[in-house]
């Protein structure tokens, strides 16, 4: 019997190898479309284009993680769960924190430098996740959530505002698309609000009630369109307007010092890129950095002109398969099906 099982177990294995090799044979011809799981249930899946950027340079072992090893501090553990962005009121040193729960914590600056967290959040915000944030000029609180687009809180009184659910019916591109999967966002001087929408798949709400950000980040991967974003909330007009689209996953972005340009991580293509606001290049975009060694995520701005780019994991084997998989078909890349 165990020899009977043990033919029966790899004669399942290989039907099934050869299902899925049939599979992406017949969708990298277009001949089949083949829907992804949900939440990207109205996508289907297709090969990447060659001409999609993938290249990973390893990084120096004697200088990973150097800095953090040297003079990293971990804060709250077992205190805050999941907090993907932190803002810093530079005229107290008190920390903005939101969770994956959705609620907003401080952390008070105490006189010896250590931090006193806030045992009462100062808001819940409901169904959704915070990724990025950063103080306006009124010290309000500017978030992107996955779920609701950009907010506004009130880190006095606690009240919280939607400042964008949609692109506007005024934008050349996108008018009227929801959006989705809000991601990370700078202010310009004039109050012009910069932010990434990573995606089109709208991350959906997991066991215990986290919206999965990760499943869906891996879906837009395995799927393979560029479909991330930049937009531009205007506070005195209230319009949303796309800024460029056509990202490998949008993440991190900032403005230069001058507003001429915004930098956007594009997390899925390994690099930051150069997105031209004013003059003559207005609209025209340029690789600054590729081949990084991991997934990038955040980008800030240094304090020496330069910029901060976190990399949430070194390149994950994910990544990688799914272009090798894909790169190996050798047939012309098949047709797009998205929403």
């Amino acid at each position: 019997m165990a020899v009977s099982t043990r033919w029966s177990t790899t004669s399942s294995l290989t039907c099934i190898l050869g299902t899925v090799v049939l599979a992406m044979f017949l969708v990298d011809r277009g001949v089949l479309k083949l829907p992804m799981p949900h939440p990207a249930h109205e996508s289907y899946i297709h090969r990447w284009p060659k001409e999609a950027p993938f290249s990973s340079t390893p990084p120096d072992a004697s200088m990973r993680n150097s800095l953090l090893q040297q003079y990293a501090v971990r804060l709250f553990e077992g205190q805050l769960h999941n907090v993907e962005t932190v803002t810093v009121e530079a005229s107290t040193g008190r920390l903005l924190l939101p969770d994956k729960w959705g609620d907003v914590h401080e952390a008070l600056l105490l006189a010896n430098g250590s931090y006193q967290l806030n045992p009462k959040p100062l808001a819940q915000l409901g169904p959704g996740r915070v990724l990025g944030s950063k103080l306006d000029a009124d010290g309000n609180l500017v978030m992107c959530d996955v779920l609701k687009g950009l907010l506004r809180l009130n880190t006095s009184s606690g009240a919280v505002q939607q400042l964008a659910s949609r692109i506007s019916a005024s934008s050349a591109e996108a008018a009227g698309a929801p959006i989705f999967y809000a991601n990370s966002l700078d202010i310009a001087a004039n109050g012009s609000i910069y932010f990434s929408s990573s995606s089109d798949i709208l991350p959906a709400r997991a066991a215990g009630g986290l919206y999965d950000t990760g499943f869906a980040w891996v879906l837009n991967n395995f799927r393979g369109l560029p479909a991330g974003r930049v937009l531009v909330y205007h506070p005195y007009t209230q319009q949303t307007h796309v800024v460029a689209s056509g990202f490998y996953y949008a993440d991190g972005v900032a403005l230069s010092a001058d507003a001429s340009y915004l930098l956007v991580v594009e997390t899925d293509a390994l690099r930051v890129v150069k997105v031209w606001l004013v003059g003559d290049k207005a609209g025209q975009r340029e690789v600054l950095v590729d081949s990084l060694p991991g997934l990038p995520a955040g980008l800030t701005a240094a304090s020496d002109g330069n910029y901060w780019v976190s990399m949430t994991v070194p390149l994950p084997p994910i990544s990688r398969q799914v272009r090798e998989a894909h790169a190996h078909c050798g047939a012309p890349p098949c047709h797009v099906h998205s929403r």
